[in-house]
């Protein structure tokens, strides 16, 4: 059997606190574990095979895709509620992700019910 190190343990802890708040920045998922940023980024990459800025951007834009699609909340306001500071940076890596902008893909998503 697989015995997980103490390292194991905070990257679960990390995975968890990603995803029940995906807003939360590297810098505060590093202090959850008691661990420097650039530490916290070389462990994750070689426990899970990718960095933790792709992972979190990938998670922030499913979280954002799944209210677009489930609330009527204002693109603003899920941009703010995954983590974003800036619309047009939220905007860019929503558009890198399903190549269309939030607005388009939630017009989409409602056409196809």
């Amino acid at each position: 059997m697989y015995s997980l190190s103490p390292d194991d343990f905070r990257i679960q802890k990390v995975l968890q606190t990603i995803q029940c708040d995906p807003s939360r920045s590297i810098q505060d998922l590093a202090q959850t574990v008691n661990l420097s940023s650039s530490r916290l980024g070389h462990l994750f990459k070689a426990q899970m095979g990718l960095s933790l800025t792709i992972f979190l951007t990938n998670r922030r834009m499913e979280k954002a895709a799944d209210l677009l699609r489930s609330t009527d909340m204002r693109v603003k306001e899920i941009t703010y509620c995954v983590g974003y500071q800036q619309g047009p940076s939220f905007v860019r890596a929503f558009r890198r992700k399903f190549e269309c902008s939030p607005t388009r893909y939630r017009y989409q998503q409602r056409v196809r019910l």
